[in-house]
Formats: structure tokens, sequence, C-alpha cells
């Protein structure tokens, strides 16, 4: 799992431990599960009638039991959480035409989730369920918001994840509920922050104008081992901020995927009100093609945001967890993988 020069950190999790990945088939989901893998558990993942588990197939095969199904599908849930320790509740829509749809997949499928759980005999001990930044809102005033304080989306995918939070904070008399918030995550196979990195490629990257807003990031294998510890340390519980402790403005990380992708890049500012119209204008062409867009109205109202920044000591005390990799390593690191795949 883990890229390369990039350090594999020790194990966590007990082997044979029997866990349930949800969103195992995806970017993020992709990494815990090979990281399971290399600690002796071999997972269950939930995956869609659909979804590509060619990887899964060909790298994994006879470590991984699968159950096609979905959050929609109170069978397969049911057949899901039979008989296992920890749920991994990673699955997730992040870009879609409507807010119905995200309040479908990320609310309502978390509650179904919850509920299968409640009813399994016996019940699975713990669950950690992957959240967003976006369900908490950005920074005011330049303050980093911490766990307790009270959240603000201002996106409809935020607040379906923190419809998704209450429904699990729900069920915490029934067993051991852990959210982990993450903010912008990058890594190796993923594909919307790559965006990025293809334009830096082509020598040009361009930055909304204005106030410098400044942000934090983790590296996928940073999230990953902070899911590892929720899943293990005895006394954990509620909601832990994930991210590098440093955060960057944007001038700064256009700086690092531009030595990351090894060529000098213009750096274009974009006039806010343009990025707004942009940002519509994706957003209508995809919904004519029938596809969805990460470029969409949403995504404008993140990145015109004044921060995104979170407290992460809870995690360093609680989880025992501490992001290990900055930008400029996790960057050269992905931009790598990237030119590996031909992507770039």
């Amino acid at each position: 799992m883990s890229t390369r020069g990039i350090t594999p950190r020790a194990p966590l999790v007990k082997a044979g431990t029997r866990v349930l990945v949800t969103g195992g088939t995806g970017f993020i989901g992709s990494h815990l599960v090979e990281a399971l893998i290399e600690q002796g558990v071999w997972p269950r993942v939930l995956v869609r009638p659909m979804s590509d588990i060619a990887r899964l197939a060909r790298e994994q095969a006879g470590k991984v039991e699968l159950v096609v199904g979905a959050l929609e599908d109170h069978d397969s849930l049911r057949r899901a959480v039979s008989q296992v320790d920890t749920v991994f509740h990673l699955a997730a829509v992040t870009k879609a035409h409507t807010e119905e749809d995200y309040r479908r997949a990320n609310a309502e499928g978390t509650q179904r989730l919850v509920q299968a759980m409640r009813a399994a005999q016996p019940r699975p001990r713990r669950l950690v369920y992957l959240s967003s930044l976006a369900a908490a809102g950005p920074a005011r005033d330049g303050r980093p918001v911490e766990p307790r304080d009270e959240p603000h989306p201002i996106t409809a995918y935020g607040q379906s994840k923190l419809v998704g939070e209450r429904a699990c904070f729900a069920a915490s008399d029934a067993f051991e509920v852990l959210i982990l918030r993450a903010p912008v995550v990058y890594g190796p196979r993923e594909k919307d922050f790559f965006l990025l990195f293809r334009l830096a490629a082509r020598g040009v990257l361009p930055l909304p104008a204005g106030p410098e807003s400044v942000v934090q990031l983790v590296h996928v294998t940073d999230l990953v081992q902070a899911m590892l510890h929720a899943a293990t340390m005895p006394q954990a519980r509620g909601i832990y901020h994930v991210a590098e402790s440093r955060s960057y403005d944007w001038s700064e990380i256009a700086t690092c995927i531009s030595r990351a992708v090894g060529r000098s890049v213009r750096m274009i500012r974009i006039p806010r009100f343009l990025v707004r119209i942009a940002a519509s204008v994706s957003e209508a062409g995809a919904a004519l093609s029938g596809r969805t867009t990460i470029f969409n109205r949403e995504k404008a109202k993140e990145l015109l945001a004044p921060g995104w920044l979170c407290e992460t000591a809870l995690a360093k005390q609680e989880l025992d967890f501490e992001a290990q990799i900055p930008i400029a390593t996790g960057f050269a690191e992905t931009a790598a993988w990237y030119k590996q795949q031909t992507w770039l």
C-alpha cells in the first residue's frame, strides 16, 4: 500500500480480525484494503454490481471476501455485517447532480448501514466512519475548526456527511463509534486533485484571485494509518480531524505541484466571479452529457471559502496518530505514480 519512498508502518490491527469495508474499490478504500491485507486481515468488502473489481480480483485474489450489493439493499447489508468485529464505512458520493443524490447516498445509506449493524447478532464492536471536513465547514476568522465546534457545512455534500455522522452517533449505545473527518485527500489513484497535476504538467495552474486562502491536506497513506489507529485504540470514541498539522496557501501548493511534475508552471489568477461562472458551466455541461463533474458549484464554494483548517491535536492525543507526510514528499510520490501509469 505504501508508495515508493514512503516508509511502511508497523501493523496495528490483529491478524485474523474480521472487518467489513464499504467503498473498498474506491481511491481511499482500495488503499485501506491493501493495508489490512498487509497486516494479516482479510477483509470483507461490500461492492456494487457495477463496481470495477479488477484490482481486487487481480492483486488480492483469495484474500478478500466480496459481498455484492449496495447501501440501498437491506439483504446485502445484513450479509455484509454478519459476524464482523469492525466496520469501516467509506462508501460515499462526492459529486452528484442534486442535493437529493447526496442525501440518498451519504445520509440515508449510512442510516441503513447503522440499522443493519444494530440488527446483527452478534453486533459489530466498532464503527469507523470516514467523514469530511466539509461536514464541519470552513475555518472562521482563521481559527482551525475543532471536533467539538458546532458544524456549519456550506455545501449539500457537507450537510449529507453531517447527517451521516449523526446517524452513527445515534447508535453509540449499540457499538463504539469513531468519526474521522478528512480534508483534501491526495495520493496514487486519486482522480480529482489529479487534475491540478495534469494542468501543471501542461505549464499552467489557475488559482482564485483575491485573498489567499489556506488549507490542510492529507496523504492517503496517512489517512489509512489513522483509520487503523481508530480501529484499535481501545478507549477512543467520537470525532477526530485527520490532516497534516501545518497548513498551506494555494501558492505554496501550486509551487509544490510544479516541482513534483518537474516543470515551470505559470499561475493564472481567476476572478472569483469567473470561478463561479465556470463551475456552473462545467456542471451544466456534465449534466447534459449524463455525467457528474468534480468542478461544480459546490466545489466553487469550497475553493472560495477563506480556509479549510482543522485542529488535529485530539487525534494525536487519543488515537496516537499524527500525519507524517508533508506535501513536498507526498506530491513527489504521487506525481511519480501518475507518470508510471502514464496519466502524466
